[in-house]
This record gives C-alpha cells, structure tokens and sequence, in this order.
C-alpha cells in the first residue's frame, strides 16, 4: 500500500511591524501609507488617535517593533524618543526631525544601550512627490543602522545622501534654514513695500515670480514650526548674522565706488556656484 504523503502548508510569513510615533501628523500620515505599501503592519503612536485605516499603537509596542519610526514634531522629537529607548527595543529606531541637536545625547544613549539608531531628514514637505527628491540619511555612530534607512526608502526615487549627525544642523541651517530666512525676509519686505501676490499679472518679472514662489511656502507653513526650525538649530543666528552682513556689504558695492568691486565680486560668487 503506497503511503500519501502528507503535503506541508507553507508557513504564512509574518509581516514585518513598524510603530509610527507622530502617525497622525502631516509628515507621519504619507509615512505611514508609503510603509503599508512597503508591506509591514504598521501601528501609529500619536496622541490624536490613528489615520482612518491604522490600527493604534503605543510605546510599549517599541519594544518588539522591527522598525520604530519618530515623527513627532520638533518639539516632541526628544521625548518621543526618550519614550523609546526606556523600553529597550529590539529593532531598527531613526527619526526625521529637522533638528538634530536636542537628540545627540539620546543618539549617544542609544549606542551605549545596543540600540540600532540612525536619524533621516526628508528634504521636502508632507505633500510633495518622493521621486526625485533629496532625503538625508544620518549616520548617529552605527553604520550599520544607517544603511539599514538607505535601503527602507530605496526603489523611491529619492537621491539618498549619508553624513554624520553631529554635521546635520550645520548644513541644514545654511541650507534649509537659509532659504527660510530669505523668505521671511522677503515677504515681510514686500508687504512693508505693499506689493501684494494678487496684483502681479502682467507686470512680474520672472526673477521676481521666482521670488513669490520661495516665499509662498513660508507663509502656508506653521509659525511654530517656521520659529523652531531657527530658535532649535544652534547654526541659525549665526546664519542671520552672516545674511545681514551680507546686506551691508551689498549696499556698500552697490553705492560706492565705480561698480568694479561689484563686478569682482560677481565673479568670484558665479566661480564658486557654478
């Protein structure tokens, strides 16, 4: 008599879990949507309950995660993380704030406890399409773990950078947080020279609609989030400081003398840029 076989049920292989600190923000909500498509089983830990279609979460699920995501805002950040570590995780942990130094300390406290920590900064805002856009990648000494958040966002069409985290504030407050400023600047000019966005057609040069479309997105952007991009990164006032010296220093070139300090000066700035 032939013995059947008895044929083996493949096993169901079990999602990898995310838990989605600040899910239910601006920035965590497509987060949450890109990992579910990315085909874990993702949880929100947010105070204002989870997105429709995500189950809720909370710290204690940290603590078993293969992924742990923080992207509470600026000013949460920290304690966010804080939060995590006190429940020992044993999965990857990285954040996206666009402030680094309140976290060092606990990126420093993460190592010494065997934590797999990295950092991430998304260059661009909840709304904005990934493919093609610039995405930070901050190795926070465990190299390791920062390859680990190159290859979750992989296949996007992001051009993922690495640098250390101790270097991020320093290159975001000349880059990101200057842009910010000329906008401020910019719009609290132009409204002080009344010259309003509806009354442009027809007589807007294109510098100058260049110059609309930095400062619109200053003014759609939360205040408080506009005013912690600048109070939280310790570059920032020298930054501002560096802009209004620059202003000086125009004037004078501008003004004085035969406009061949000018010209010098244009050429040195268009060799440096270009």
């Amino acid at each position: 008599m032939t013995r059947r076989l008895a044929l083996r049920k493949p096993k169901r292989r079990t999602k990898r879990t995310l838990l989605l600190v600040g899910g239910a923000g601006r920035m965590g909500r497509p987060f949450a949507r890109l990992f579910r498509r990315k085909g874990f089983a993702v949880r929100i830990a947010d105070p204002a309950g989870a997105p429709r279609g995500f189950p809720a979460g909370t710290f204690d699920d940290a603590a078993e995660a293969d992924v742990v995501l923080i992207a509470a805002s600026l000013d949460h950040a920290a304690a966010a993380l804080t939060a995590v570590l006190d429940r020992n995780p044993t999965g990857l942990v990285f954040d996206i704030a666009s402030v680094k130094a309140p976290l060092l300390p606990l990126f420093s406290r993460a190592r010494e406890g065997g934590v797999a920590i990295a950092s991430a900064h998304p260059m661009f805002g909840p709304d904005a399409r990934l493919s093609g856009r610039d995405f930070l990648v901050l190795d926070a000494g465990d190299k390791a773990a920062a390859r680990r958040v190159a290859r979750l966002f992989a296949g996007e069409g992001l051009k993922i950078r690495t640098m250390p985290a101790a270097e991020h504030d320093r290159w975001v407050g000349r880059t990101m947080g200057f842009a910010h400023l000329v906008a401020l600047v910019s719009a609290f000019s132009l409204a002080e020279l009344g010259i309003s966005r509806d009354d442009v057609d027809g007589r807007a040069t294109t510098t100058f609609r260049h110059l609309l479309a930095l400062v619109g997105p200053i003014l759609d952007q939360d205040p408080a989030l506009t005013r912690a991009i600048q109070t939280e990164n310790p570059e920032a006032p020298s930054v501002i400081d560096h802009l209004a010296e620059q202003v000086e220093a125009l004037r004078h070139l501008l003004f004085e003398g035969d406009g061949s300090h000018l010209e010098a000066r244009l050429a040195a700035v268009r060799a440096a840029l270009r």
